[in-house]
């Protein structure tokens, strides 16, 4: 009976490799994505709100800063917020639709609806 032999892992992996540093890689042009986006100049902030779901429900938060085209909020309670909330703060005559983009326990990042 012929036994056959199993090539060495090592030498597999190895083989490998060198097949991958010799493909060449191609070019790749940066400059047509162009400049990174500007983000607005947030100004900090301490204000209780209120956001409001689309069901009615409402939870109490703090703003802690605030710019032209968003919000950062940070709240007691850990609850998944909907995509779309209503930021409510009545010193400052704040009463605005925004989506919800970023969430973490806590806190959440909210950019304005334009309308």
């Amino acid at each position: 009976m012929i036994r056959k032999t199993r090539p060495d892992a090592s030498n597999l992996f190895a083989d490998r490799l060198r097949k991958i540093a010799d493909t060449p890689q191609a070019d790749t042009d940066y400059g047509v994505v162009g400049p990174p986006a500007t983000r607005a100049e947030r100004k900090p902030a301490f204000r209780a709100a209120t956001l409001t779901f689309i069901t009615g429900d409402r939870i109490d938060v703090v703003v802690k800063n605030l710019s032209a085209t968003g919000a950062r909020v940070e709240f007691m309670c850990n609850v998944p917020l909907p995509d779309r909330v209503l930021l409510s703060e009545p010193t400052a005559c704040l009463q605005v639709w925004a989506y919800v983009t970023w969430q973490e326990p806590g806190a959440a990042g909210l950019e304005f609806v334009i309308t």
